[in-house]
């Protein structure tokens, strides 16, 4: 089988690239001049130096793969314009691409996120025949890829992945808040009681290829995600667990988690550099129910999360000490 591959410089990317070896994939990166390699450079990977945007650029590889990972996006950026060209526009580049030179084609899976979904606003599990209701311009954009797909659906053999909040090695966002725990700090957004869904990063990567090789995943659309939601305060003490930390709670109001996004805001203009937290990281903060089924999954794929919340923070954390980040 042969894999083409964007965003595999990235976090998950990376690691998809590494299984998909792993299990005797022939894989194609996608990269940029100004791509990191660090990840991918003792892999044997065939890197493709192209656009999304330049189908040319595309053609011979994909003319030869029977699969496509679509994982390339930004989850910040200094304007909507930027979201959701990247974010969709992209996308419906990419898919216009496959039509024209994908006849190998076995399936497309296309990397969205529960941002697209929107939150639950009630604590229910979000399940995916549920109308999206994104709070955010990321959200929005990603549910434009999802709209590409749909559009393309009936010409190729497609499956839309929504990752919750994903942790594990190599993960750079979640790793803010094992920061502040090795500080002895737990900073809890609000005073609202907030529950996520999660999953591990190596749960994820499995979950992906699951969706690019099951007959029942073409056409649909699931939540790959730990069943077993999270509420933020036991989320600080598992990380403080794992890290074997003595740690102090500490509520930030939301004024204040907004007046940091606003200097933040501010910065990242000025230097030209999309800040971590922003306005659109705000409007997705105050809901405090990101809580999604992982049912269809595992009914119709046996689909299912082998890695607890301890273990995975456990295996997080040996992973950054290893790697002298903690």
């Amino acid at each position: 089988m042969i894999a083409f591959v964007t965003g595999g410089t990235g976090f998950i990317g990376s690691l998809l690239v590494e299984q998909l070896v792993q299990r005797d994939w022939e894989v194609r990166c996608l990269v940029r001049t100004t791509s990191s390699l660090k990840w991918l450079q003792k892999l044997p990977v065939q890197l493709i130096h192209g656009d999304l945007f330049t189908e040319e650029s595309l053609a011979p590889t994909l003319a030869q793969a029977t699969h496509v990972f679509h994982l390339a996006g930004v989850t910040k950026a200094l304007t909507a314009a930027e979201y959701f060209r990247s974010n969709g526009e992209a996308v419906r580049a990419l898919l216009q691409a496959c039509a024209h030179h994908a006849k190998n084609l076995e399936r497309f899976v296309f990397v969205s996120s529960i941002a697209a979904a929107g939150p639950s606003h009630d604590g229910h599990l979000v399940r995916e025949d549920e109308t999206p209701q994104p709070v955010s311009v990321y959200g929005r954009a990603k549910l434009e890829g999802e709209r590409a797909c749909a559009e393309y659906a009936a010409r190729l053999p497609l499956t839309i992945a929504r990752p919750p909040i994903v942790y594990g090695p190599r993960d750079r966002d979640v790793y803010e808040y094992f920061k502040q725990v090795r500080l002895g700090l737990r900073l809890r957004p609000g005073w609202i009681n907030r529950i996520y869904s999660l999953i591990h990063v190596h749960d994820l990567v499995r979950g992906l290829i699951t969706l690019a090789q099951h007959p029942n995943a073409a056409g649909e659309t699931y939540f790959i995600t730990n069943p077993d939601p999270v509420e933020w305060t036991q989320l600080g003490l598992a990380i403080a667990h794992a890290m074997q930390k003595k740690t102090v709670q500490i509520t930030v109001p939301t004024f204040v988690t907004s007046m940091v996004a606003a200097l933040s805001e501010l910065s990242a203009q000025i230097i030209r550099k999309p800040a971590l937290l922003n306005f659109d990281k705000i409007r997705e903060m105050r809901e405090p129910h990101w809580v999604f089924s992982a049912e269809k999954a595992r009914e119709q794929l046996g689909f299912a999360t082998t890695l607890s919340l301890e273990e995975g923070l456990r295996q997080t954390v040996d992973w950054y000490r290893e790697n002298e980040w903690l």
